[in-house]
């Protein structure tokens, strides 16, 4: 396989998975049913989950939930808080980071739950986080779809000038 075939293999596989990272930190994705991944931005449940992991959630009925479980969700849009239940009463869940020393000063409402943590992946959020900086968009989006199109266009001009060639020797 010549050099550039793989360079045009691998930008396209950067851009995409760049792309993918990027689109999950502007808007959390569901990419498999009901699971959704969203990133973590500060430090409030460390070293459970790590800043810049991306949590995986899913729904679940909030009657089912006990203390101690992580859960993910809203207090207002598009914000959203992923926490540790520490107790829970008529009126919801109590939630506290792990690092936090006193509980958040609100109760967490069962309609506000997106869902139970079961996973993380850490560290990959922090790609998506550089990617919303302007330095990092150019970087990470601008820069390479540009040469991904220049390539492009390059492989088009080789045609024609292929198609040409042909045409004029028959």
């Amino acid at each position: 396989m010549n050099v550039r075939k793989i360079i045009k293999i691998a930008t396209i596989t950067g851009v995409t998975i760049v792309v993918a990272i990027f689109l999950l930190f502007y808007r959390p994705v569901s990419l498999a049913g009901d699971t959704h991944y969203e990133p973590v931005f500060t430090g409030s449940m460390e070293p459970a989950i790590p800043v810049g992991s991306i949590v995986v959630i899913k729904p679940v009925d909030p009657e089912t939930l006990r203390v101690g479980d992580v859960i993910c969700f809203k207090l207002s849009q598009p914000t959203s808080i992923t926490h540790r239940i520490i107790n829970i009463t008529n009126e919801g869940f109590i939630t506290k980071g792990d690092v936090n020393e006193d509980p958040d000063t609100w109760t967490v409402k069962k309609e506000n739950v997106i869902g139970k943590v079961t996973s993380t992946i850490p560290y990959i959020g922090y790609i998506g986080y550089f990617v919303r900086t302007p330095i990092g968009f150019i970087l990470l989006i601008i820069i390479p779809a540009t040469l991904l199109i220049i390539m492009e266009i390059r492989n088009i001009i080789k045609e024609l000038e292929k198609s040409r060639d042909s045409k004029i020797s028959t």
